[in-house]
C-alpha cells in the first residue's frame, strides 16, 4: 500500500548518508511464514537517507539479488500483496553494509502467532482457535467493498437430556478498504462462509482454519443478472417466511473430473450451491455450467463410489473458468451387519410406530441401501417430499409444500432446521428416520401445520 511506500522512505532519510567505497551485494530470501513457502513476486527494496534506492523482485523461490552497493547504514524492506490482505506492517531490517563481496540478509512474513497475537488481542495463545483474514472486492473490478463476512458450523454441546447441536453464526463487518479478520474461530469444525455487500453477495465456501493459526480468503461479491424462487409449491405457506431466492448470471465454468489414477469419472453430478445450477459429466469426464452469477462461488461435485468435493472459484462475468477436479476419496461400501441388542423405551415406540403403518419410516437397511451422501439424499424418493436447493450447501426439505418440524433423537430442534439437517447430522450417522404429516403425526412430536420430520442418530440398535 502507498503509505508504506512513504513510511520506508521518510523512515530512511533519517539514516546518515553512505559514504562511497568497494561495493557489495546484498542478496537473502523472502518467506511466507503463514503459508511456509517462499514468497515470489515480492518487491524488495533498499534505501539510504540519501539518494541510493535499489528495488528488485523476489524469483519462484523467493531469491533476491541487490549489486552495487556502497558501505553504510540502509533500511531494507518489501512488499507483497499478502501484507496487505493480511493487514499488517512489516517494519524494515536495518542494515549496516561493511565490506565488499555478498552480504546475507533474509526477510520474512511475521508467523501465524504473531499475526493473531497482533489482531486477536484476547487470543491469548489459545491453540484450538483460528483466525481468517481477508477482503471483500467487486467481482468485476477487484476493487475493495465495505460490507460483510458471515462464518457458520454446527457445534456440539453437552448438556440435561444428551448431546445437543446448535447453529452457530458470526457475522463481522469490513472496514472501509474491505479488509477483516475474524478472531477464535474453531479449527475442529469446517464452516461455511459467504459476504455481502449491500445488494452485491458471493456464494457460500467451504473453510477451515488450523489450530493456532490463520486462513487467508477473499471474497468477490456481484450483483445477480436475475433471482428465481428455491421453491414456488402452490401449497407453500404464504407470507409466514421469506421466499429464498437462487442467484444467476452469466459466468460460465467448466472442466473436467478424474480420479486419483487419472481416469475420467463418468455421470458425476456437478453442480453451484445456491444458484439451482447443475450437470453432468459426459463419458470424458468433461462438463460445463452457464448462468451462474459472478464471484466467489463452490463447485459441487458428486459421485457414486466417492466423498463429495467442494472447489471454491472465482468467476467472472461473462468469461469462462476451467476446473480440474481429482475425486480423491473412494467410498468403502460394506455389507449390512445386524446387530442383537437389549431394547429400549426409544426402540419399543419406534417398532410401534413401524408396525402401525403411520406415516413413512426408514430403517436401518433402508438407509443403507440408499448408499446417501447428504442426509438430505435420503428424503428425495420419499412420497409428498420434496428436497429443494438452498442458498448454501444445505437443502431444504419440504412436506406438502413447506417446512416441517424437526426433531432429532427425540429433541424438538428450531423452526428453521428443516434447512439445516445437512449440518445437523450426517447420514452415516443415521439409523432411523420418519416423516409424518400433520394429521398423521404421533402427538409426540407435534409441530407446525406442514409435518414433522423424525431424526434417529445412533439411539435406535440396528
Amino acid at each position: 500500500m502507498l503509505h508504506r511506500r512513504l513510511r520506508y522512505v521518510l523512515l530512511a532519510l533519517l539514516l546518515p548518508t553512505a559514504p562511497l567505497a568497494a561495493q557489495t551485494t546484498v542478496v537473502g530470501t523472502v518467506t511466507d511464514s503463514v503459508g511456509h513457502h517462499p514468497l515470489a513476486g515480492a518487491l524488495v527494496q533498499l534505501a539510504s537517507s540519501g539518494s541510493f534506492v535499489k528495488s528488485t523482485n523476489t524469483d519462484s523461490l523467493g531469491s533476491y539479488r541487490i549489486d552495487s552497493v556502497p558501505p553504510g547504514k540502509y533500511l531494507l524492506g518489501f512488499f507483497h500483496p499478502t501484507l496487505d490482505s493480511l493487514g499488517i506492517d512489516v517494519s524494515p531490517k536495518q542494515v549496516t553494509v561493511v565490506a565488499a563481496g555478498e552480504q546475507h540478509v533474509d526477510l520474512a512474513i511475521p508467523p501465524a502467532q504473531r499475526i493473531a497475537a497482533q489482531l486477536c488481542h484476547d487470543a491469548k495463545g489459545n491453540d484450538s482457535t483460528g483466525l481468517l483474514i481477508g477482503h471483500v472486492r467487486d467481482a468485476e473490478t477487484r476493487q475493495p467493498r465495505t460490507g460483510s463476512v458471515t462464518v457458520l458450523w454446527m457445534e456440539l454441546s453437552i448438556g440435561q437430556g444428551g448431546v445437543h447441536r446448535s447453529r452457530q453464526q458470526i457475522p463481522i463487518k469490513t472496514d472501509n478498504l474491505g479488509w477483516f479478520a475474524m478472531c477464535g474461530l474453531p479449527s475442529d469444525a469446517v464452516m461455511q462462509a459467504s459476504a455481502q455487500a449491500g445488494d452485491e453477495e458471493s456464494g457460500f465456501v467451504e473453510l477451515q482454519v488450523p489450530a493456532g493459526g490463520l486462513l487467508l480468503r477473499d471474497f468477490l461479491v456481484s450483483h445477480a443478472d436475475s433471482v428465481v424462487p428455491v421453491y414456488d409449491d402452490s401449497s407453500a405457506v404464504k407470507g409466514v417466511l421469506p421466499l429464498p431466492m437462487l442467484r444467476r448470471g452469466s459466468a460460465r465454468v467448466s472442466g473436467v473430473v478424474h480420479n486419483d489414477k487419472g481416469k475420467p469419472v463418468v455421470n458425476a453430478q456437478v453442480s453451484v450451491p445456491g444458484t439451482g445450477v447443475d450437470g453432468r459429466t459426459a463419458e470424458t469426464g468433461t462438463f460445463q455450467l452457464g448462468g451462474l452469477p459472478s464471484g466467489t462461488q463452490t463447485v459441487e461435485v458428486r459421485a457414486i463410489g466417492f466423498e463429495p468435493k467442494r472447489v471454491a472459484v472465482d468467476l467472472t462475468r461473462d468469461r469462462l473458468t476451467t476446473l480440474d477436479v481429482l475425486l480423491d476419496h473412494p467410498v468403502q461400501t460394506l455389507d449390512a451387519v445386524k446387530i442383537y441388542g437389549k431394547g429400549n423405551a426409544a426402540m419399543a415406540e419406534f417398532q410401534r410406530r413401524l408396525k402401525a403403518g403411520w406415516g413413512h419410516i426408514l430403517t436401518p437397511a433402508d438407509i443403507a441401501r440408499r448408499g446417501a451422501s447428504q442426509a438430505t439424499d435420503l428424503f428425495r424418493t420419499m412420497p409428498g417430499v420434496r428436497v429443494a436447493q438452498g442458498r448454501g450447501f444445505s437443502n431444504t426439505i419440504l412436506v406438502r409444500g413447506c417446512k416441517p418440524t424437526v426433531y432429532l433423537n427425540g429433541m424438538r430442534m428450531d423452526d428453521d432446521a428443516a434447512s439445516d439437517i445437512d449440518m445437523l447430522v450426517n447420514p452415516s450417522e443415521l439409523t432411523a428416520v420418519e416423516v409424518y404429516t400433520a394429521a398423521s403425526r404421533p402427538a409426540e412430536f407435534f409441530g407446525n401445520s406442514c409435518g414433522s420430520v423424525v431424526l434417529w442418530a445412533g439411539m435406535l440398535p440396528r
